[in-house]
């Protein structure tokens, strides 16, 4: 089996993300299956940048599964009466290895469409597998379970399939068991590309090469849409609670419960801050400053950190005036959402090589690490940021230009045709005889 990293590999991104997170060296299985494209996507987002693309990959798993655990501490409080719990559509683990801290390995099940993923993940962290398929009719399953959890499946299926795999998962469950799905909310959808009266639009696109983008595309939905699929795929009463982009703030999470679910509307989760780098210059070669806004949909933040080597050295509120900010999220309660950092850089620090992480503290005193690179690839990000950003506005000014040059050449044209219209005229030729008369007989309009 080939891996694409292990876990006595010493990545100095990865031990510093597992260090600020209390988790300690071989709490958690590392290894990343040489054929997990997720990994492959994340280095490629990153410009072949295999460290942040490390970084990214544990980061978001450990961002999915609070979210996964937060729902099932509202349901379950201990997590050991949970007896059986299938990650569904689990690819090879990301989010499992994670997962396993709440929940050992004898009572996890985990499914995936691709048998290499199912077998790496069966070796290396001791789970159940089960080979999924392509349509839903065509699982096979005894087991029934208290909680299914799948992300970033249904983000992919077209209609029938997504009513399916529904149909088929909340079949799956105990009484009183929970389903858990993450979606592509339509406002994040293409705006040029309109909405099926459906409320669900499929596109044969995908990061995948192997799946048929016929039966994996990419998918759209809204709200009544999702309700709507859920009652239709139901035999009994259920439950549903969503939280908008509440997963790693892109997906929305959909909560099925089957029966009646008391409290679910009061269910307490936490979103993941958003964090937005704007500015990352050196004042002096020893002192950094970055500055920039921050903001979690549900809840406030505390301060925005900056470690260096994994020490930190820097903290600011969150508190600056950002109306803009507002504005461009349409919410009031983000007004105060600026941040600015000066961070000290030891004499003689190689900025090539020194790990630079910011964190995010929300209101709970969790810290959320958001961003991590060296110093010296900090200050490039931002610079290419500036460059897009006037590459943008030029783009725009030429347009507007272009605009303008267009509306002026267009009245520029009407009053050509007006005039030739009027010179066509049989008044217009009268006149021209008149004038041309007064001219001979002498009667000018004076001297």
């Amino acid at each position: 089996m080939t891996l694409a990293f292990r876990s006595d590999e010493n990545s100095p991104f990865v031990r510093a993300l597992l260090a600020d997170q209390g988790i300690a060296p071989g709490a958690v299985p590392l290894d990343i299956d040489a054929r997990d494209e997720m990994l492959e996507f994340l280095v490629s987002g990153f410009e072949g940048d295999r460290e942040r693309g490390l970084f990214a990959y544990f980061r978001s798993g450990l961002s999915i599964a609070d979210a996964m655990t937060q729902i099932l501490r509202w349901r379950f409080g201990d997590l050991g009466r949970i007896e059986r719990l299938l990650d569904f559509a689990s690819g090879y683990g990301r989010v499992t290895r994670f997962l396993l801290q709440h929940v050992p390995a004898e009572r996890f099940w985990i499914s995936d469409i691709y048998a290499d993923a199912v077998r790496f993940q069966e070796e290396r962290f001791g789970v159940h597998g089960m080979v999924s398929t392509i349509r839903p009719e065509d699982f096979t399953c005894a087991e029934r379970f208290d909680a299914i959890l799948v992300t970033s499946l249904f983000t992919h299926l077209p209609e029938e399939r997504f009513i399916g795999w529904l149909r088929r998962l909340l079949g799956l469950l105990r009484p009183g068991g929970l389903l858990v799905i993450s979606v592509h909310d339509e406002t994040i959808r293409d705006p040029s590309v309109p909405m099926p009266e459906t409320g669900l639009l499929f596109q044969e696109l995908s990061e995948s090469r192997t799946l048929d983008t016929g039966d994996y595309g990419s998918t759209w939905v809204t709200e009544a849409f999702v309700r709507s699929a859920v009652a239709r795929a139901s035999e009994e009463p259920v439950s549903v609670w969503r939280a908008a982009l509440g997963l790693c703030n892109f997906q929305d999470l959909y909560v099925v419960v089957r029966g009646e679910a008391a409290g679910l509307s009061a269910l307490t989760f936490q979103t993941e801050p958003f964090l937005r780098i704007e500015t990352c210059s050196l004042e002096t070669p020893e002192l950094l400053t970055l500055s920039g806004w921050s903001v979690v949909l549900n809840g406030e933040v505390r301060e925005v950190q900056a470690s260096l080597d994994g020490r930190i050295v820097a903290a600011s509120p969150v508190e600056g005036p950002r109306s803009d900010v507002a504005a461009e999220l349409r919410d009031e309660r983000f007004a105060r959402s600026g941040w600015k950092l000066t961070v000290p850089l030891r004499q003689g620090l190689d900025r090539n090589s020194a790990l630079l992480i910011l964190r995010v503290v929300d209101a709970r005193g969790i810290g959320h690490p958001l961003w991590a690179s060296t110093v010296e690839t900090a200050l490039l990000h931002v610079a290419r940021q500036d460059v897009k950003l006037l590459d943008r506005r030029l783009a725009e000014t030429k347009e507007r230009l272009a605009d303008a040059q267009a509306r002026a050449a267009a009245e520029i044209e009407g009053l050509q045709a007006r005039i030739a219209a009027m010179e066509a005229s049989r008044f217009w030729k009268v006149r021209n005889v008149w004038f041309r008369l007064k001219g001979v007989f002498g009667f000018g309009e004076g001297p």
